[in-house]
């Protein structure tokens, strides 16, 4: 099973640890903030984000945290639970799409960017792409979610899994890295129209050939 669409990578430098301040202004260029003025409404922004994210990652209150995932840039639907411990890129946050009714379970990690040092340049490419979530879709408690990640409609995420590549939808999908454990279409098609379920069923095929 392959997915047929891929999501757009931009490429990054490769990270280079350097001193805090010069570290700071040489991310604001890599986010297209110029001049002295650019920089330091970039160290504005990158605080902000900071605390938003703090308060996100330890209140007990779904609504409140999805709240602040939004402030950050995340786009998130309506209904959605988003349990503590949840971490949502720290760097570009608005490359995460969440639909309809998800449930992220805790201890979650969902990335957009991958940067290693320029000595596994080589070996790992530096870059950024989108992460989407699609409506009803469960991330059960400790999952990584790697870039470029699509999780199809109503599928589920089984706990401690890695995600690397996009899954279907109306799938159960575990291990490291996760894959298509068992289809459960037929068990959620209850929630459905029978010209809904037929139409998601066909994309579902298009995209996937599942």
């Amino acid at each position: 099973m392959k997915a047929k669409y891929s999501f757009q990578k931009t490429c990054l430098s490769n990270h280079v640890e350097l001193p805090f301040f010069e570290n700071l202004a040489h991310i604001a260029k890599e986010h297209e903030y110029r001049g002295v003025f650019g920089i330091l409404w970039f160290y504005l922004v990158v605080f902000k984000d900071y605390c938003l994210h703090l308060l996100a990652r330890i209140l007990p209150f779904s609504s409140i945290v999805v709240f602040f995932h939004r402030l950050r840039g995340v786009t998130i639907g309506n209904g959605v639970h988003i349990s503590p411990g949840v971490i949502i890129d720290d760097v570009y946050p608005c490359l995460v799409k969440i639909g309809d009714r998800v449930s992220l379970a805790g201890n979650n990690f969902i990335l957009t960017h991958s940067k290693p040092m320029k000595f596994h340049s080589k070996v790992s490419a530096s870059y950024r792409a989108p992460v989407i979530i699609e409506d009803d879709a469960w991330v059960a408690i400790g999952v990584i979610v790697l870039p470029g990640v699509r999780i199809g409609r109503g599928s589920i995420i089984a706990s401690g899994s890695v995600v690397t590549k996009s899954i279907p939808p109306f799938v159960l999908a575990a291990g490291s890295p996760a894959i298509v454990k068992k289809d459960i279409a037929e068990l959620v098609r209850h929630n459905f129209t029978e010209e809904e379920f037929s139409q998601i069923m066909r994309e579902r095929f298009e995209q996937y050939n599942f």
